[in-house]
């Protein structure tokens, strides 16, 4: 390798290292700009040096890491794609054009697959570890740690039954060992062409488990549908807020001469609806808020006839039978334990009005307050 594209990887590789060691989860590098990074949730400055004067030091970055793929990025106007420092070190990366020219976002996947309770996720996660069969999604918007919970949910099935398993991502991001189970990654560009095709194989190819990135689009939720119906059990994530906001999405890409049958489908199928937020504890950690929804038969009923808005109240009264718990109650949970405060609570709330009730009406939570 010539040393001017050496030169550039270093470079590369001591922002990423940086970051690293600030425990930071992006990376984010613009033509003529301050190298930034989220660490804790913010955007903050990580060097005060910039790129250069020019495009010349970001374009070639780019040119380097994509190669002969550079072409792609000319014609679509963004790339995905995965860097490697070395095996401890993995990023997943987004170049990007702008107003200003190109940008890069590299977000950082641990090495580690943490557990359940590591990660400070809720223990009744881990019933979702012995299912059979049946659609199981894990929400939430960028960066709240769904592919993170995802992964640990694998590798719980991978550590205590014997399975076969099969993810379909785009890109791969964390690298499972076979333990008891078989895990095949296949990426795609690089193993599949396409989520629906590698989605087909799939069900001819013995799969026990299939793990879905992502649901982008009408051809990968139709062969997820597809799956489940013939008795597979699907993980997947999506970028919605909530159970009700999920249900509703996952419908509304089909169209509407198709939505009752895929009603019915959800209804009889959907095993749990997992979301979460990333919330700032007040020792300065990110926590997961975590709602769940897990099937029940008035949740059942509810998807089958239209009544999605009614969705939340179920949740709430079935907290106790079925385990379900909404977004307010979690943060609810969160600030009686003492690990947020009010301010935190009600910013990340569905409805901050119903957790100010919760808490007022909360005699556990005055006394912790008066401690």
């Amino acid at each position: 390798m010539p040393l001017e594209k050496q030169d550039l990887l270093n470079t590369l590789n001591q922002w990423l290292k940086l970051l690293i060691q600030q425990n930071g989860t992006d990376l984010h590098i613009k033509t003529n700009a301050p190298i930034k990074a989220k660490i804790n949730g913010y955007i903050v400055l990580l060097s005060k040096e910039l790129m250069g004067s020019s495009s010349a030091t970001i374009n070639g970055i780019i040119k380097v890491l994509l190669g002969d793929k550079a072409v792609q990025l000319q014609s679509e106007k963004e790339y995905d794609g995965m860097y490697i420092i070395d095996e401890k070190y993995r990023f997943r990366y987004n170049i990007y054009r702008h107003h200003g020219g190109y940008a890069l976002n590299f977000r950082r996947i641990p090495h580690e697959i943490r557990s359940i309770e590591r990660l400070n996720l809720p223990t009744e996660l881990h019933a979702l570890t012995t299912l059979k069969h049946g659609l199981v999604l894990i929400t939430g918007t960028t960066g709240s740690g769904k592919s993170t919970t995802l992964a640990s949910l694998i590798e719980e099935i991978n550590k205590t039954t014997k399975q076969h398993i099969i993810t379909i991502e785009n890109p791969i991001e964390y690298i499972y060992e076979d333990q008891q189970c078989i895990i095949e990654q296949r990426e795609i560009g690089m193993h599949t062409n396409s989520f629906q095709n590698a989605m087909h194989s799939a069900m001819r190819e013995d799969a026990d488990i299939i793990v879905v990135g992502e649901i982008r689009d009408l051809a990968t939720a139709e062969s997820i549908i597809q799956a489940v119906n013939t008795g597979h059990l699907v993980f997947s994530t999506t970028h919605t807020l909530d159970a009700s906001e999920t249900i509703d999405r996952m419908i509304s890409i089909f169209p509407s001469s198709e939505q009752n049958r895929v009603r019915a489908t959800l209804a009889a199928t959907l095993e749990a609806v997992i979301s979460q937020r990333l919330v700032k504890s007040k020792s300065g950690e990110m926590l997961p808020a975590v709602e769940m929804m897990f099937k029940s038969p008035l949740i059942q009923e509810y998807i089958r006839n239209s009544r999605d808005h009614e969705i939340l109240d179920a949740m709430e009264k079935e907290s106790h039978s079925f385990h379900s718990i909404t977004f307010d109650k979690a943060l609810f949970d969160l600030a009686l334990a003492g690990e947020i405060d009010e301010e935190t609570a009600y910013r990340h709330a569905t409805s901050p009005a119903d957790l100010k009730l919760m808490l007022s009406l909360s005699e556990a939570y005055h006394e912790r307050s008066n401690d």
